[in-house]
């Protein structure tokens, strides 16, 4: 089974780098997909996922008996861009919701690589050379489609910053697929400054969830780095509270207690998406809001040196 190569993090002077290709990035769902009899969709914590999208299930448009594929699970507002809300619903539907959210908010395999064609292993050429290949493998469709590239990375930011969308993609022409490494010739570079945490616990004064706790590891240790308290619907909560829930401990899975506020602990297994203003000097997340629940992403990739 192959690991998705990931991107490190990237600045804007990157965008104007030579040698590299750039794409708009994508607020969706990573997803390997392995295309024999039908397509299957792997996400990056190695569950199949095919089942939540059976609108994926006939991919007419890749034209191989069988290949190994990389893109991104995206559902499209009406607005054109990627919206995670949409996606949310999706990923957290109920397994006799799968057919009715897939006429309600269909989704669309965004392909941005190909890893595998007809039995061979494409991971040892570059970019430059897998990218024909695709080109020729994967035709545009209704429910799937080939990312979209250019070498005018300062122009691409510009339509990016005006859609509100949430960055860009640069990759060097010369990069092998490197699995699952984080590697310095894919580069993420963002319009908002977002991490990747892990929920150890919430606290409920006020609500349901008046907040979550934030965890990230810092040299294979769980350290806390704040609570966040805005950016959920009521509708939300409630579903969230009955996930964590299940996964109560007595035990607090940081070191010593946060502060006084009473926190209901859990296991640090769900990630999510929180964007910050800045980190205090204590390495505390100023003025977070929740964005959303990353499902693919596992819990140990929640690391310290994320942090701006």
């Amino acid at each position: 089974m192959y690991r998705p190569m990931l991107a490190a993090p990237g600045i804007k002077d990157d965008l104007h780098r030579s040698g590299f290709v750039f794409e708009p990035k994508l607020d969706g769902t990573r997803a390997i997909c392995y295309k024999d009899a039908r397509p299957r969709f792997i996400n990056r914590r190695d569950h199949d996922i095919s089942a939540r999208y059976p609108e994926l299930t006939s991919m007419d448009s890749i034209k191989a008996r069988k290949c190994v594929l990389d893109g991104e699970i995206v559902v499209f507002g009406e607005d054109g861009n990627p919206s995670f809300r949409l996606l949310q619903k999706r990923e957290h539907a109920a397994s006799s919701m799968y057919h009715l959210r897939s006429r309600q908010h269909p989704a669309t395999y965004v392909v941005f690589d190909i890893l595998e064609l007809e039995g061979k292993d494409l991971t040892g050429l570059e970019l430059r050379e897998r990218r024909p290949m695709l080109e020729k493998v994967v035709e545009d469709g209704e429910r799937i489609r080939k990312i979209v590239q250019t070498e005018q990375g300062q122009r691409l930011w510009d339509l990016v910053v005006a859609k509100g969308t949430e960055g860009v993609m640069a990759k060097s022409w010369s990069s092998l697929y490197e699995q699952g490494a984080r590697s310095k010739y894919w580069l993420k570079i963002k319009t908002t400054t977002t991490v990747d945490c892990v929920i150890i616990g919430y606290t409920h004064e006020s609500r349901v969830i008046s907040a979550l706790a934030l965890g990230l590891y810092d040299d294979g240790r769980l350290v806390f780095i704040g609570r966040v308290g805005t950016g959920f619907t009521e509708e939300f909560l409630t579903d969230l509270k009955r996930d964590l829930d299940r996964i109560m401990v007595e035990t607090p899975p940081v070191p010593v207690r946060v502060d006084t506020t009473p926190v209901v602990w859990v296991k640090p297994e769900i990630v999510c998406e929180v964007e910050y203003l800045e980190v205090t000097l204590n390495r505390h997340l100023r003025a977070p809001v929740f964005r959303r629940l990353r499902d693919e992403k596992r819990p140990e990739e929640c690391t310290i040196d994320q942090l701006a």
